[in-house]
């Protein structure tokens, strides 16, 4: 038995938009490492050492934003495991997020080189850029879970569909956490990014104590 000649289309349509996200993916989490350029050193090997330890903040800022993007691709990679169906509403949420992907290594390369000036601009921005796509992110899931869009399949529980949500909220609330302590302690708002893993697992824990049977269609 062959599928209808429209069913294939739609497959095939809704493919396109997967592969050319995860092209943008792809591109934006190599940009990274792009912007974290080789020092020219013509000196001993101590001036190496010096020059290497002034990249660390680069290093850093490279290793927070190749996570978070991360983070977002495998969560977008949850959204075409289960859409069937497309329409303007999805490819245009699904651009606004991968705009705010493309903007990323911009940010994360601005936060990193004048995270110690005394201005809050540059992590004011990069945690513009991560809000941006969290908001961006939440809708696309709000888009794909709406019944009457008939986009998708496997998002009958409402369980299922309130904890892919919170999770998609979760770095967005971190960073603007991480802006409010930068206020108060530089240092401190520094590391406020590793609570976005510990916050995930207790999201997590609780989902599978009183929702184990969601876990099963993830």
């Amino acid at each position: 038995m062959t599928n209808h000649p429209n069913d294939l289309k739609k497959e095939f349509q809704v493919e396109r938009i997967a592969f050319f996200s995860d092209a943008v993916f792809a591109i934006a989490i190599t940009l990274l490492i792009i912007e974290v350029k080789v020092p020219e050193v013509h000196d001993d090997g101590h001036s190496v050492a010096h020059k290497l330890g002034e990249l660390i903040p680069k290093f850093i800022g490279f290793i927070v934003s190749f996570f978070v993007i991360g983070m977002y691709w495998v969560n977008h990679h949850r959204f075409f495991k289960h859409i069937i169906h497309y329409n303007q509403k999805l490819i245009w949420g699904n651009m606004l997020l991968l705009f705010s992907i493309v903007l990323m290594p911009f940010s994360s390369a601005f936060y990193s080189e004048y995270w110690f000036s005394d201005s809050l601009i540059s992590i004011g921005f990069y945690v513009f850029n991560i809000t941006l796509t969290g908001i961006f992110n939440t809708r696309m899931w709000y888009i794909i879970s709406n019944p009457a869009n008939k986009l998708s399949s496997g998002l009958e529980d409402r369980n299922l569909v309130r904890y892919l949500i919170t999770r998609s909220m979760v770095p967005s609330f971190i960073f603007t956490l991480s802006f409010i302590v930068a206020l108060f302690s530089r240092p401190v708002a520094y590391w406020c990014p590793v609570l976005i893993f510990v916050v995930l697992m207790f999201i997590r824990m609780y989902y599978k104590k009183h929702h184990p049977e969601i876990f099963a269609k993830l």
